[in-house]
C-alpha cells in the first residue's frame, strides 16, 4: 500500500486492492482508490502534541523510506496518546505492507475507536476486515463510514463488492444501487466495469450491452490494470457467454493487439466473429495468429471450419490436417479431417485415413459412425452397415448412426425395417427434426402408407424447425394426396416464399391449383418450374443428400 501525506495533520490515503470472486464464468477484477483523510485529532496537553511532534517526525522518516525509525515513532507516539489517530492509521499501513494483517486491523480497529465520527477511519477498518476475510465485519465498517459521509465513493464501492461476492440477486442488486452512487460522486472504468459485470451475472444482457458503452467512453483514463490484455480478455469473455458479440470482440480486439500471439485470446475473438457471422474476419483473426508463428492444433481446427463454413474446403482440408500433425493424439481432429473428406467427394481417402486412425482408436464410436458415413457416401452399403452396427455396439445412444441405418433399409426396400431403426434413434434424441422427417418418409412408403403417422411426425419436425422446407414440402405433398387442397397450398406458397429456387414446390403447387380449378395460377406455377434452371432443378431434386448431410452435422 501507499501514502500520501496531506495537510498539517498528516491525513493518509489508504490504497486496498480488492479482487471480485470468480463468478463461474466472469472473474472481473477493480481496483479501488479509498481516500482515507482522516478526521483531525484535538490539540489538548503536551502530551498530545508531543505526539503530533512524533507522528510529524516519522511520517518524514517513512517518506524517506526508513520504515523501522518510522514504526519505532509512531508507536512512541501511541505510548504518550492511545488516542492518536495518525500514529494508529501509519502503523496500520506498516503492518498492512509487512503482511501482519492481524496486527493491521488491531491498529485500524484503534483508530476507529478513537474517532467514531470519522468515515474515513472506519472505511480504512472495514479494508482490511475485508482482507482478513471478515467480511460481515467489514459491511458493518463500511456501512457506518456511509452514514457518516454518504458521499465517498471508495466506501461505496467496497461494501458494494461485498454485496456483489454474496452471488445472490439481492446481492447483486445492492451492488448496482451501490456503484451507481458512486459512479454519480466519481464516475470512471472500474466502476463502469463492475456495472457491465453486475448486469451479466443478473442476465441481463441489454442492460449490460448499454452499460458497456459508458465503460468503453470512460477507458480513455483507465488504470493499467483496467486496459491490459488480462483484464479486457475476462470482460470480453463474459460478453461472448452472454451472447454480446459485438462487444465481446471489442474487447477482445484490445487483448489481442497487446500480445497478437496468445492463442487463446485469438480463439475467442474467432468465435466471436463466427457467432456474428462474419466469417471473413473469422478468418483474417485465425491466419493473422498463424503468420505470428503460433502453433496450435485448436487454432488450425478452428480455421478449418472457418474455411469449411465459407466454402473453401480445400483449405480446410490442409488446415485440419496441420492440427492433426500437431495433435497426432487427437480422435476429435481425426474425426473432424474424415468428415471433411467425405464431404468434398473424396470417401475413399477418408476411409484409408480412417483405418490409420481406427488403428489408434479402435473403441471410438465417432470414428467408426465416420467410417460408416463415409462407406455410405460411397454406396458400400453393407460395409457402411457394419461399420455403424460396430459404432452402436460402443455407444448405444448414438442416433445418427441409428438413422443410418433407417435409411439403408429404406435404399433397399426393407421399409418396414427401417422403422424400427427411427424410432430407437427418435427414443434417444426425440427433438431431432431430421429423424422425424425420415421417419414420416418411412410411413408414407408403406403400403398401404399410414398417413396419420405420415403427418404427425412432419408436424414434429417443423414444430422443431420451422425452417425445415423439406418437412414442409413432404407435408404439402401429403395434404395434396388426401385431397385437403387449401392446406396444401398453404404450405407449397410459403414454401416458395422463403426459397423462392426449390423447383419442386413450384411443381407441387401447379398440381394443386390444377385440382382446384385455378387454371391460371397453376399454368404459372408449371410454366415457372419449366424456366428453372436445370442445376436449380437438381439442387431441387437432391433432397437426400441435404438430409444426408444434416444428420451427419451432429457433433459427437
Amino acid at each position: 500500500m501507499d501514502f500520501i501525506l496531506r495537510a498539517r495533520w498528516f491525513c493518509v490515503t489508504l490504497v486496498v486492492m480488492f479482487q471480485l470472486r470468480r463468478l463461474a464464468w466472469v472473474p472481473a477484477v477493480l481496483l479501488f482508490a479509498l481516500n482515507s483523510s482522516l478526521a483531525e485529532v484535538k490539540p489538548p496537553g503536551n502530551a498530545s502534541r508531543n505526539a503530533a511532534g512524533l507522528v510529524t517526525e516519522g511520517a518524514s522518516a517513512l517518506q524517506q523510506g526508513n520504515s523501522v525509525r518510522a514504526k519505532a515513532l509512531f508507536q512512541r507516539a501511541v505510548v504518550l496518546d492511545p488516542n492518536n489517530v495518525d500514529a494508529r492509521t501509519y502503523l496500520g499501513i506498516i503492518a498492512d505492507r509487512a503482511g501482519e494483517l492481524t496486527e493491521a486491523e488491531r491498529q485500524f480497529a484503534a483508530a476507529s475507536r478513537a474517532a467514531p465520527t470519522s468515515p474515513e477511519a472506519h472505511n480504512n477498518h472495514g479494508a482490511i476486515l475485508f482482507r482478513l476475510g471478515r467480511k460481515g465485519s467489514a459491511a458493518q465498517e463500511f456501512e457506518a463510514s456511509i452514514r457518516l459521509n454518504p458521499n465517498q465513493a471508495g466506501a461505496l464501492v467496497n461494501l458494494a463488492q461485498i454485496r456483489f461476492a454474496e452471488g445472490t440477486k439481492e446481492g447483486l442488486g445492492s451492488a448496482r444501487e451501490l456503484f451507481l452512487r458512486a459512479e454519480a460522486i466519481a464516475p470512471d472504468a472500474e466502476i463502469a466495469r463492475g456495472l457491465v459485470v453486475i448486469s451479466l451475472r443478473l442476465h441481463e444482457p441489454a442492460k449490460a450491452a448499454e452499460e458497456f458503452l459508458r465503460y468503453q467512453a470512460r477507458l480513455k483514463n483507465a488504470p493499467p490494470e483496467l486496459v491490459g490484455p488480462a483484464a479486457r480478455t475476462e470482460l470480453g469473455t463474459a460478453l461472448l457467454e452472454a451472447g454480446l458479440f459485438a462487444e465481446a470482440a471489442t474487447e477482445l480486439e484490445a487483448a489481442i493487439a497487446a500480445e497478437p500471439s496468445n492463442a487463446d485470446r485469438v480463439l475467442l475473438l474467432a468465435r466471436a466473429y463466427r457467432e456474428q457471422k462474419n466469417l471473413p474476419a473469422a478468418g483474417r483473426t485465425l491466419e493473422s495468429a498463424v503468420a505470428h508463428g503460433v502453433e496450435s492444433g485448436t487454432l488450425y481446427a478452428m480455421l478449418a471450419d472457418v474455411y469449411e463454413e465459407s466454402g473453401h474446403a480445400e483449405n480446410a482440408i490442409p488446415a485440419m490436417r496441420r492440427a492433426i500433425q500437431i495433435e497426432p493424439r487427437s480422435e476429435r481432429y481425426r474425426f473432424r479431417y474424415a468428415m471433411l473428406l467425405t464431404d468434398t467427394q473424396a470417401p475413399q481417402a477418408a476411409v484409408i485415413r480412417l483405418q490409420e486412425a481406427l488403428a489408434e482408436f479402435p473403441r471410438s464410436s465417432r470414428l467408426w459412425f465416420a467410417m460408416g458415413f463415409a462407406q455410405f457416401q460411397d454406396n458400400r452399403s453393407e460395409d457402411a452397415t457394419r461399420a455403424f452396427s460396430h459404432a452402436l455396439d460402443l455407444d448405444a445412444r448414438m442416433f445418427p448412426a441409428l438413422a443410418y441405418l433407417g435409411m439403408i433399409s429404406v435404399d433397399q426396400g426393407k421399409v418396414p425395417d427401417a422403422i424400427p431403426y427411427y424410432r430407437r434413434a427418435l427414443a434417444v434424441d426425440e427433438h431431432s427434426p431430421v429423424v422425424h422427417y425420415l421417419i414420416a418418409e418411412a410411413f408414407s412408403k408403406l403400403s398401404p402408407p399410414n398417413e396419420e403417422e405420415d403427418e404427425s411426425h412432419l408436424k414434429r419436425a417443423l414444430d422443431l424447425d420451422p425452417r425445415f422446407q423439406r418437412a414442409r414440402l413432404a407435408l404439402g405433398k401429403l395434404y395434396l394426396r388426401s385431397n385437403r387442397f387449401a392446406q396444401a397450398a398453404a404450405e407449397l406458397e410459403g414454401i416458395i416464399h422463403d426459397d423462392p429456387k426449390l423447383a419442386e414446390a413450384y411443381y407441387q403447387l401447379g398440381r394443386v391449383y390444377v385440382r382446384m380449378k385455378k387454371m391460371n395460377e397453376a399454368q404459372a406455377m408449371l410454366a415457372k418450374f419449366e424456366s428453372l434452371s436445370k442445376s436449380e432443378k437438381e439442387q431441387s431434386e437432391s433432397q437426400r443428400r441435404d438430409i444426408v448431410r444434416r444428420l451427419a452435422d451432429v457433433r459427437f
